[in-house]
């Protein structure tokens, strides 16, 4: 099952007064604070609905409406998975006997795909599925940000669900595509209530 995420209002503030001493020690960082859960997990759905999304062109355009794209998050960056325990109830497991564990990530056009695509694990996979909680944390890699050398890989980040037919190695050579997201299925975990308080 998908879950809701919600802040944890004393995680947060311990959060934030980290972020002031990281920021007092490494000025030229500018770590952001939280405010709310916006600035760490964004809804997809209302991610897509900001109008600087209006200047990219979607390979492939989502085929599920708003109400269908909860429990799917967009995150800063490509390893949040820790950030969510540092912020909310919930903590990422790490299951090495999980059927999902080589198939919980991966690369898509839109959250239509990967929702398609935890679809499909959950059919094959409902016996272990069943009563856990899922959160999916997606991350947008724009070609305009790549460099000239090197830069994003297609091959580095798991299967791509998606419909753009790749015909190089670097996001950053491609023709007809703006950018890609780069997912994970995590299986969550309630923290204990010590671990909620911290």
């Amino acid at each position: 099952m998908l879950i809701k995420l919600a802040l944890n209002d004393e995680k947060v503030k311990l959060y934030n007064q980290r972020i002031r001493e990281l920021n007092e020690e490494y000025p030229d960082l500018s770590w952001k604070e939280v405010e709310k859960l916006e600035d760490a997990f964004c809804l997809y759905a209302q991610m897509m609905r900001d109008p600087a999304w209006a200047k990219y062109k979607p390979v492939a355009k989502d085929t599920r409406p708003n109400v269908e794209l909860h429990g799917v998050y967009v995150c800063q960056g490509i390893n949040d998975k820790h950030t969510l325990e540092m912020l909310t109830d919930y903590k990422a497991i790490t299951n090495y006997d999980s059927p999902l564990y080589w198939w919980d990530y991966g690369v898509a056009d839109n959250a239509s795909q990967i929702l398609d695509y935890y679809d499909h694990l959950y059919d094959r996979h409902s016996d272990y599925m069943n009563n856990r909680k899922f959160v999916v944390l997606m991350t947008p890699i724009f070609r305009e940000d790549q460099p000239e050398d090197g830069g994003w890989r297609w091959h580095k980040w798991g299967q791509y669900i998606g419909d753009f037919e790749s015909k190089c190695e670097y996001l950053y050579d491609e023709q007809g595509i703006d950018y890609v997201w780069v997912f994970t299925i995590l299986e969550v975990e309630e923290c204990a209530k010590e671990e909620a308080d911290e």
